[in-house]
Formats: structure tokens, sequence, C-alpha cells
């Protein structure tokens, strides 16, 4: 009698194994093809986990890789920063990546968004149109990353050691990267020290602006700013919660 419900109880184990595997299975099946059955591609899954990425943690980690990729092919020497804390004005503002090209200074703003947006160059906010009747605002991303150009120059002058460069004459260059999933309607396209495209464009915007540029810095000069600029990239955690909050009491994407 004992072994014999032993029996059952193994045997009911096994299908419970079975049952959850197979279900298991069959969700991890159903994440890699479409709804109409068409197998996903690696592309497909970039794009998933963009739209599911609300802070733009993914879209900047894709912008810090193809900028990287652009700069290889380049084959001059640069170095490349993710999430830059610049003190600025009693607080701080994060650089979402910054390049350190022997042609200049590169500073790179992701805009992890979809939607239609609309904007102009003087325009304070810009807006980000859902559907009909979903519309925000977020702030002007020119301004925003010359706010970003103007607490690195002062960063610098306040720190640079070497005198024989004046910052006041580094080539600084602003580049605002779009989401593919969203549409640029009634937008500034370029000025003289900044550009804006989508990610599917950056590729060819940066690498013809580098193949343009002589150099500027030799790669000692490149070395000296990264190790002034090294304590930037270790915030505090109390730091990195008052940004936070400011961006969120700001409205920013």
């Amino acid at each position: 009698m004992t072994s014999t419900i032993i029996t059952l109880l193994v045997i009911i184990a096994l299908l419970a194994f079975v049952f959850f595997k197979s279900k298991a299975k069959g969700k991890q099946d159903r994440r890699r093809f479409h709804k109409d059955g068409r197998r996903k591609t690696f592309k497909d899954f970039q794009k998933e986990k963009i739209d599911n990425d609300p802070n733009g943690v993914y879209g900047e980690a894709v912008l810090a890789h193809s900028v990287a990729e652009i700069c290889e092919q380049d084959k001059r020497k640069y170095i490349l920063i993710k999430n830059l804390f610049i003190p600025s004005h009693g607080g701080v503002t994060e650089i979402d990546s910054l390049l350190l090209h022997q042609t200049g200074i590169y500073v790179l703003e992701s805009k992890n968004i979809s939607g239609e947006i609309t904007g102009a160059l003087e325009d304070e906010r810009w807006h980000q149109r859902m559907n009909a009747r979903t519309e925000h605002t977020f702030h002007n991303p020119i301004q925003q990353n010359q706010g970003h150009i103007r607490a690195l120059q002062h960063f610098l002058k306040e720190n640079y050691a070497r005198r024989n460069l004046n910052v006041d004459e580094i080539p600084i260059y602003s580049i605002i990267v779009f989401s593919d999933r969203c549409v640029l309607k009634h937008i500034p396209g370029k000025g003289g020290n900044w550009l804006i495209c989508h990610m599917f464009q950056l590729a060819e915007k940066l690498g013809t602006l580098l193949g343009a540029r002589k150099n500027f810095f030799d790669e000692k000069q490149l070395e000296d700013f990264y190790w002034k600029l090294e304590p930037c990239m270790h915030p505090s955690e109390k730091v990195k919660a008052s940004h936070k909050a400011y961006v969120q009491n700001r409205g920013r994407f």
C-alpha cells in the first residue's frame, strides 16, 4: 500500500514537472515569434527592449555602442564616457554620453521616445504627440544640451591644469539622437555646432562630421581630460537621487 502511494506521488510529480516545463517552453516560444507566426529577429528584440525602457537606459547603451563603432572605423584616438555628472549651479547635470575625440569633444543626448515631435529652436518646451488625445512636452533638447556644454566648459576651466590650451578654443559639438520610433516634424536639423538626427542616421552624420575635422588634440591631451573628468563618473547615491528627483520634477525625458 505504501509503495503504491509513493509510486502515485512520483507519477504526479513527474506529470507536474512536464506540465510546467511545457507551459514555460510555450511562453518562451511565444516570446520568440510575432502574433502572425513570424520569427522575431535580433532587431525585433532590440526594439522590445527600447519600448520597455522608460528611463532610456537601454537606449543610451545602444547610442554608446553605435558611437564606439563609428570611432573604431575612424581609426583615431577617442575616449567614450557614459553617464557623466557635471557640477552645475550648486547641483549636477548629467551628460548621457561624452565623446573625447582627437577632433574635439562631442556631447550626446539620447531621446528614447516615440510619437510625433515638434519644436522650434527658440521654444523652451517641445511637444510629443502620441495620438489625437495624448500630448506631452519636454525641455528643448538643443537648449538642454547647450546647458550641459556650458557646465562642462566651466568645469574644465576650473579644473584643467594645463595652461597651454585655452578651454574656450576647444571645439565642442552637441548631438541629439532621437529614437527611430518617433517622427521628427517641423524641427531644426542642425546649426553651427549642433545637429539632431535619428538613431539610424547617427553612423552617417557622426562619421561625416569626424571625417571632415582635423585633429585638435593629441593623445596625451585626451588622457588629461579623461582624468580631470574621472571623479564625475562616480557620483554618490545621494547625488544621483537628488538629480533624479530634479529631473522628475522638471518633466524631462
